[in-house]
């Protein structure tokens, strides 16, 4: 490199103590590698050991987790370690040969002068991890306070493409969604490799219910968008299970209203459980002629029904750069952007507002929390998808929005000599009362159709919360639903098929089957959890550990529902020897209470403030601080949670 050998040692010891400034995590990584090579050195001489660990150097190393001790020297210290090896006097062992097409060194982006550089990495007042809804609505609170705001937000996804008429055809045709490559695989079989462990006796699948991509799950989301129960915030009070929420529903109804704006939610505003004191953005939809059987049936055995709230954008006089509902029956993609998404609201913060302190940062895995003591977490270390290279994010606060799965794996793998089971972690809580709704599907056939009843929304209208009570709570609540596809005949296969007019309406008129949809309520459990896998998922994420084993009392329960439901398909018409339920499903859409709020930090994760307990300025929004879930969907109420965050870092000033 030009330099006398001194002044070349002094130039490369100054590059690694930058380094360290930078991203203390380095420190690790050389003291590792170092012991590493002379374990090395010790069992197989130099010449095997140097080898090993220089010449077999892969060209292109890959991304996500290294999988050994070798992998991690090779990709992040063995350019230094080929530099020092030089600075002592080279290799002499194979007459100073260097090593996978270094030379003079370290082979560092930006030439020789790069011995001197201290690395990328950001400062920012507020961090975000995550780019779904609760990263959304925080980062826009804050922003609303004060414009100038420096927030940065790491997502670990990339961009799908929304409300593009190219895509949406494409799904028409083929019903592939332009978001199913960025899905969990199924878990690993005998002869199908995959991705994550199921590990418990009851298997909760995550393939399909999450989107690693900006805007989160919102991508692919029902927009079901319930409020919790009074009671729901007072479980263990009342059942004796879990624990109670810190604050009752009245400290969240406000919060409640104006996440149903943020989620532009059309609902029904005269039904009066749970208790609202303002209207809905957009008034409800009205029921299809498709819930008629079931609307009849409810009113013959005189159970309460309602309407669905959903957030699909209503017509407003207010103005909005979202587009109506225009019921394509395509809800998966809409082409409009009236069902919500977050990263169509997060563009409208970068696109059509003067935030100058709004990054968003794309295909960056967050790795692990970097914290200053016990108390003060100071930033993030994350792989950059792109480059293959780590970078650090410095901030005042940092707030975990990863969703609830991933934020408890984050907070394990950050470990610290003060956090030595992960962040948050002393009470052994993180990652565990791992819960989701399991959903359940019961069928019926009636002998004629003859009001030819055919799906007419892709989403449902109808919903029944009678059981959604009090009285049901103990045994676990549960809400019945009208599915917008209840009847399996559509007119569009009957025509595809190239079927006459007269054998379309013979197949119309004749039997058919109907469904009731529902979600019942299930408690958290210590020994129902997720931890972390070494192995790194096909985005470079660590894979997921899933733990779980439902109650030895729910197959009991789910014959009482059925015993429930069974009525309700007589008073439609359907024999009752045609009445059928399937297991249900457990996958983890609504995975929650992983890291569950409560008062006292012997029983839960995060505070009233949703600050991780014994952090000063550490954050998680994200159905994991639920600590239960009632009967219903939680994302109206994750997005009340997070408006709510944002409210209190208001009050403790800007950063």
């Amino acid at each position: 490199m030009g330099d006398e050998p001194e002044t070349y040692k002094l130039r490369f010891m100054t590059f690694i103590e930058n380094r360290i400034e930078v991203d203390p995590l380095y420190d690790g990584y050389y003291r590792d590698g170092a012991a590493l090579l002379d374990e090395f050195v010790a069992n197989m001489g130099s010449e095997a050991a140097f080898e090993l660990v220089f010449g077999n150097k892969p060209k292109v190393l890959p991304i996500g987790i290294p999988s050994s001790r070798l992998e991690l020297l090779q990709r992040f210290v063995g350019n230094e370690f080929i530099a020092l090896r030089l600075a002592l006097g080279g290799f002499r062992v194979f007459g100073a040969i260097n090593y996978c097409g270094y030379f003079g060194g370290a082979n560092i982006e930006g030439g020789g002068d790069a011995l001197s550089r201290k690395g990328r990495f950001m400062k920012a007042g507020t961090l975000i991890i995550g780019s779904g809804v609760a990263a959304t609505a925080v980062a826009q609170s804050l922003l609303t306070k004060d414009p100038q705001a420096s927030i940065v937000i790491l997502e670990a996804g990339t961009r799908v493409k929304t409300k593009d008429f190219g895509l949406w055809e494409h799904y028409l045709i083929t019903s592939r969604l332009p978001y199913d490559q960025f899905r969990d695989l199924a878990y690993s079989e005998r002869d199908l490799v995959g991705e994550n462990i199921n590990k418990g006796s009851t298997e909760m699948p995550l393939k399909g219910a999450r989107v690693f991509a900006y805007g989160g799950s919102t991508l692919h989301w029902g927009g079901w968008s319930f409020r919790l129960m009074p009671e729901d915030f007072h479980l263990k009070s009342i059942t004796g299970q879990g624990i109670d929420w810190p604050y009752d529903y009245d400290a969240l109804e406000r919060f409640y209203t104006t996440a149903e704006d943020h989620l532009a939610v059309s609902g029904d505003s005269s039904e009066t459980m749970p208790p609202r004191k303002d209207l809905y953005p957009f008034p409800a939809f009205p029921y299809t002629l498709e819930d008629q059987p079931m609307a009849d049936a409810m009113d013959k055995l005189s159970i309460p029904y309602g309407h669905m709230p959903i957030a699909r954008r209503g017509v407003s006089d207010k103005p909005s750069r979202h587009a109506p509902c225009q019921t394509t029956g395509t809800c998966k993609y809409c082409p409009f952007g009236a069902r919500y998404v977050a990263s169509n609201y997060l563009d409208d913060l970068r696109q059509w507002n003067d935030y100058p302190g709004l990054t968003v940062k794309l295909g960056a895995v967050v790795m692990t929390i970097l914290m200053d003591g016990k108390r003060r977490a100071k930033g993030a270390v994350y792989w950059d998808r792109e480059t293959g290279q780590t970078e650090t994010v410095e901030a005042d606060r940092v707030i975990i929005a990863a969703g609830a799965i991933e934020s408890a794996k984050l907070l394990l793998r950050s470990t610290t000599p003060e956090w030595a089971n992960g962040v948050g972690n002393d009470n052994d809580l993180v990652g565990r009362h791992l819960i989701t709704h399991p959903y359940f599907i019961f069928n019926a056939t009636l002998p004629e159709n003859p009001k030819r009843l055919q799906p007419e929304m892709n989403f449902p209208t109808l919903v029944s919360r009678h059981f959604d009570s009090r009285e049901e709570q103990e045994a676990g609540k549960f809400v019945l639903v009208a599915p917008p596809e209840t009847s399996r005949v559509t007119l569009a296969s009957q025509m595809q098929a190239g079927s006459t007019r007269s054998e379309i309406d013979a197949v119309l008129k004749g039997a058919y089957t109907v469904q009731i949809h529902g979600m019942l309520e299930v408690f958290g459990r210590p020994e129902n959890r997720v931890t972390n896998l070494s192995e790194v998922n096909r985005f470079g994420m660590p894979m997921t550990v899933v733990d779980y084993t439902k109650d030895k009392g729910f197959d009991e329960r789910m014959q009482q529902i059925e015993r429930t439901v069974t009525p309700i398909f007589e008073a439609m018409g359907a024999p009752v020897s045609s009445v059928q339920g399937s297991a249900p499903s457990w996958r983890a859409d609504h995975a929650a209470s992983v890291c569950r709020m409560s008062r006292d930090e012997r029983e839960g994760v995060v505070d009233e403030n949703l600050r991780v307990h014994g952090v000063d300025n550490l954050y998680i929004i994200s159905n994991a601080v639920f600590p239960n879930l009632g009967a219903v969907n939680p994302t109206l109420t994750l997005t009340a949670l997070a408006l709510k965050l944002g409210e209190h870092l208001k009050a403790r000033g800007t950063t």
